[in-house]
């Protein structure tokens, strides 16, 4: 496959909690000492890897459920690079909630999936016990792997494929960009290199990623309505809407919203952010009550990859 398939192959995971499928397949292949409801995020890593047909690359031929010691194989093989400098796509992402850079003091795993600015995406299993998108940044990252992924059929050998290009008109938004050409603004950041997707210069052509087949995410209006007039729950504590996280990223994406609050727990900080993203919309007064509609929404799904339904 490529980057993409592997990326492919962990969105398919998404929102899978526990036990599930993979910890089962995990411990069919290395035995018993699986047997309990293990760290299953570098396990998820091994499994992506094996269905999208990337094991040398992301796994150099084995299994690892092991966080240090992935990362440790990167090293080996001359592909690790310490902290986030230059992290893209298709990178294996390494964590230490201590902030440290070392190898040995790792705690986590997932996939990177686009970057923008300081804000790297991901897919990460064993997350808050499930696999979900997340927005990190270089203070959470000890560093990543760089796989060396197959080439993309047709393509000349770039990890990213594309698909054409786009000449910035004056009053365009990136995101008007990203829903007309089927994709969303973190992959076109992540492709152009922009750093800030609310600035984008009029006569700038973009580079247009390929157009993939992948099922969008879906949000429920409702249910993200219901999140959003509850009381929020404790930090570490299970969230009422998982897809509330799309949103999410998308406001940090949008520079609304900090990354440190987008946990899934649609709190004060997330309303606020929502309501400025009204305004900006053009809504005003109750309208730009931070509640979301499903005008607002369904424009704001469509610049960052999730489908809406009532």
């Amino acid at each position: 496959m490529s980057v993409d398939g592997m990326i492919a192959q962990a969105e398919k995971s998404i929102g899978l909690g526990e036990p599930n499928a993979i910890q089962q397949w995990y411990r069919q292949r290395n035995g018993a000492a699986y047997n309990y409801n293990f760290p299953w995020c570098n396990a998820a890593v091994t499994y992506w890897a094996t269905q999208a047909g990337e094991r040398e690359a992301v796994l150099f031929g084995t299994d690892y459920a092991y966080t240090v010691a992935h990362a440790a194989r990167f090293k080996a093989a001359g592909q690790w690079h310490a902290g986030a400098k230059g992290i893209r796509r298709g990178d294996i992402v390494f964590f230490d909630w201590a902030g440290t850079n070392e190898i040995a003091r790792i705690d986590h795993v997932g996939i990177v999936t686009g970057v923008s600015g300081a804000h790297v995406y991901t897919i990460e299993g064993n997350t808050a016990n499930v696999c979900a998108r997340r927005v990190r940044t270089e203070a959470e990252i000890a560093g990543y792997g760089r796989p060396k992924y197959k080439a993309a059929s047709g393509s000349s050998g770039s990890s990213t494929s594309t698909s054409g290009t786009y000449k910035v008109k004056s009053g365009d938004t990136l995101g008007e960009i990203a829903a007309a050409h089927g994709t969303t603004v973190t992959a076109l950041a992540s492709l152009n290199g922009i750093s800030n997707p609310n600035r984008i210069a009029a006569g700038r052509v973009l580079k247009l990623p390929a157009r993939t087949s992948t099922a969008k995410p879906v949000v429920s209006l409702a249910k993200l309505i219901a999140a959003f007039k509850a009381d929020a729950p404790k930090k570490n504590t299970p969230v009422s809407y998982e897809p509330t996280r799309y949103v999410e990223q998308a406001l940090v994406a949008e520079g609304l919203l900090a990354a440190q609050y987008a946990d899934g727990h649609a709190g004060t900080a997330t309303r606020s952010a929502y309501a400025l993203l009204q305004q900006r919309y053009g809504y005003r007064g109750r309208d730009a009550d931070g509640l979301p509609g499903m005008s607002s929404l369904t424009r704001l799904g469509k610049a960052h990859g999730f489908t809406v339904v009532a």
